[in-house]
């Protein structure tokens, strides 16, 4: 019975260690974000970024992780941690431009954002003379 348990409790780790193919992590994130799975689609970007960080999917996955907790769960410290992040791993990426400007209006309500405040501006008609 001793064996049977021992042997038990290894398989349970085991499986809970397996580490899944980039493309696992990355074909999982992304299902995951579609189906509004927040907290599923962090895990396999986290999986991608912790496991491959030399990876085709690593800038996306960081990226990712900074939108979703930005956008999504609303925790404004984990996406200014993984922005800043991708800010210094990928500067001259398409993205960081994106990520910058996300991390610089954290937090801010989006009829605030210069972007929006400015079309709003714009459509406003002047009085005539």
């Amino acid at each position: 019975m001793k064996y049977i348990s021992v042997a038990l409790l290894f398989l349970v780790v085991a499986a809970c260690s397996t580490k899944l193919s980039e493309e696992e992590y990355y074909k999982n994130a992304q299902e995951n974000y579609t189906s509004k799975k927040f907290d599923l689609a962090v895990e396999n970007f986290k999986g991608i970024v912790n496991n491959y960080p030399e990876g085709e999917h690593n800038a996306e996955a960081m990226f990712m992780l900074g939108f979703i907790n930005a956008n999504d769960i609303v925790d404004l410290d984990e996406a200014k941690k993984y922005y800043s992040l991708f800010i210094e791993k990928y500067p001259q990426h398409d993205l960081a431009d994106d990520a910058q400007y996300e991390l610089d209006n954290l937090g801010k309500d989006i009829n605030d954002l210069p972007i929006f405040k400015d079309a709003v501006d714009s459509t406003v008609e002047s009085p005539a003379i």
